[in-house]
């Protein structure tokens, strides 16, 4: 009731006396608003000529695959510590660490498919008369990965870090016996 004698005294009433509560909304003055001018949130975009000419001399090209340039001679897909790997002769890979020591060669007993000379020859599941041979190189540790277990509320935080144990080998040959 004190809020409704407040704005009768602001709107100016005669009566003196209080108003009584009532659910029946108030009258208000008629007030006429002016057209605000809407303006668009997302402002143009200005960039000068210099920094358009930086911006594309910066981007770097992307590298098209391989096999869309030109599939290669010979090549072996071959399974590797779970993973399937498309090898090539003359190039290195990176796998989960294997047990051979640096610098020993290693031959890959699993492999799925083949294509040499033109022919591509895949197995059910394996190859048996199929040899890819390689050579260790080196031995490494892949990205670290955090790895961040909580529990709300019960103050339990745990965050560890972790980084595969990994091997390099470079395939030194692929042949069909």
């Amino acid at each position: 009731m004190a809020l409704a004698n407040a704005l009768a005294r602001k709107a100016g009433s005669a009566t003196s006396r209080p108003v009584p509560f009532t659910s029946r909304p108030l009258a208000a003055k008629a007030v006429r608003v002016a057209p605000v001018a809407v303006t668009s949130r997302v402002s143009p975009r200005i960039v000068c000529q210099a920094a358009a000419t930086d911006a594309k001399a910066e981007a770097k090209p992307l590298k098209p695959s391989p096999l869309s340039i030109a599939p290669p001679a010979t090549y072996a897909i071959v399974e590797i510590g779970g993973t399937q790997m498309f090898v090539e002769p003359g190039k290195w890979y990176n796998c989960n660490r294997l047990k051979a020591e640096v610098g020993s060669k290693i031959q890959f007993g699993r492999v799925l498919a083949l294509k040499h000379d033109g022919k591509l020859t895949v197995g059910k599941p394996y190859l048996s008369n199929v040899a890819v041979e390689a050579e260790v190189i080196d031995e490494l540790r892949g990205p670290k990965l955090v790895v961040y277990k909580m529990q709300p509320k019960k103050h339990y935080r745990l965050k560890k870090g972790h980084r595969q144990d990994l091997s390099r080998f470079m395939v030194t040959s692929i042949s069909a016996q």
